[in-house]
């Protein structure tokens, strides 16, 4: 029996060792993140808006998109009406009578539907040579494109990720869902510092339309339901490794709300999981194998602290469990503390601890579920 503890402490030791390496490159890899100053320049941009059944949220998000201090000759905004069945279009219609520089099309047929063929869509009716894409239930700031532009001509990336943040949250639930996007939003600037991209949001996301067309867009990934952000990111760094950039810029931020039901925050969670692990880059797999690894190293040693302590071996493994435990909260809260204050989320950081313990669970029952690769989303079945 000690012989297996002591087994047990070494592959524990080992697994979470290699998670603080990793999330300590994470984190200086943040910090790190180059900033550029802002200047005025004078890009046309097309903003991309795929859309279905947003009724709610479409008007706010588009009046947010069209209240940027850049000119609105510069600037168009095409929202794609992916089979909406409630009054997304009208709200759009409405719009268009007092903004000239307001597109809206429906994507018809049954073989054309889904975010990707909406986004497909919008860009073959863009002008632009810059893609700014967005959702219909986000919210950015009035200098959103102006920063984005300033951002580009300085850097010339082909792609460029943009920081995306919940907003409003009320209960312990939604808190708990704004701190991970905080960590995943950081997680993956932090490796795209080091030109190794893992993550990307398609709630702000930026990319050249040459390269979109480079790329040859959305084939031979246009059969997954999901992953027109990351996905596509990982042929365009194919095709041009180096070139995508995250932009660290409070200005560019991009807001939208946390899921209010737990149903509809596993469906969000498995669409987000259900790209099939094969098709993921190195960087990304590697990732997010420790992350499942770890947390569920967490959970065992947890329960061998309960389940062990009639042991003669207990006093010593009781406090190297605990040694390591510590280690994973420490290195979690490091980078949440450092990436929260960018996001003015540090009021969150009181519920780190109560979020810790309920995450260790909920990665690795994530992780599990997006085997199955079904869910609900938008009123469709996947």
């Amino acid at each position: 029996m000690n012989d297996l503890l002591f087994l047990f402490l070494i592959l524990s030791s080992a697994v979470v060792l290699l998670y603080t390496i990793k999330f300590f490159s994470l984190t200086a890899g943040w910090l790190h993140l180059r900033r550029y100053p802002f200047i005025s320049t004078q890009v046309k941009i097309s903003v991309v808006i795929a859309a279905r059944n947003e009724q709610e949220n479409i008007r706010t998000c588009l009046l947010s998109v069209l209240n940027q201090k850049y000119s609105n000759e510069l600037y168009d905004v095409i929202v794609v009406d992916d089979h909406s069945n409630d009054a997304t279009a009208s709200r759009v219609e409405e719009l268009m009578q007092k903004y000239s520089n307001v597109k809206l099309i429906r994507l018809s047929g049954d073989d054309q539907h889904g975010k990707k063929n909406a986004i497909k869509s919008g860009i073959a009716n863009s002008q632009s040579e810059l893609i700014v894409t967005t959702d219909a239930d986000c919210i950015v700031t009035e200098n959103w494109l102006s920063s984005i532009a300033s951002f580009y001509v300085q850097t010339k990336a082909k792609m460029i990720v943009g920081p995306v943040v919940f907003q409003n949250e009320n209960s312990f639930f939604e808190k708990m869902q704004s701190m991970e996007l905080v960590a995943l939003i950081a997680s993956g600037a932090g490796s795209l510092h080091y030109n190794k991209p893992v993550m990307c949001n398609g709630a702000n996301l930026i990319f050249e339309r040459s390269v979109f067309a480079e790329v040859s867009g959305y084939d031979g990934i246009d059969g997954i339901s999901t992953g027109d952000d990351v996905l596509l990111m990982y042929k365009i760094e194919k095709k041009h490794p180096g070139s995508i950039l995250f932009f660290k810029d409070t200005q560019a931020l991009v807001s939208t709300s946390a899921q209010n039901s737990l149903k509809n925050f596993l469906d969000q969670r498995k669409r987000w999981t259900s790209k099939p692990f094969m098709m993921l880059n190195f960087s990304t797999k590697y990732l997010s194998l420790l992350v499942f690894f770890t947390n569920l190293t967490a959970i065992l040693l947890i329960c061998s602290l309960f389940c062990c302590q009639k042991n003669e071996f207990y006093p010593f493994f009781s406090k190297i469990c605990l040694i390591l435990l510590g280690i994973k909260c420490f290195i979690d809260f490091l980078l949440l503390f450092l990436a929260s204050s960018f996001f003015d989320k540090r009021r969150l950081l009181w519920y780190f601890l109560p979020e810790q313990l309920i995450y260790m669970f909920y990665v690795v029952i994530v992780g599990l579920m997006s085997f199955s690769r079904s869910y609900s989303w938008k009123g469709r079945n996947y």
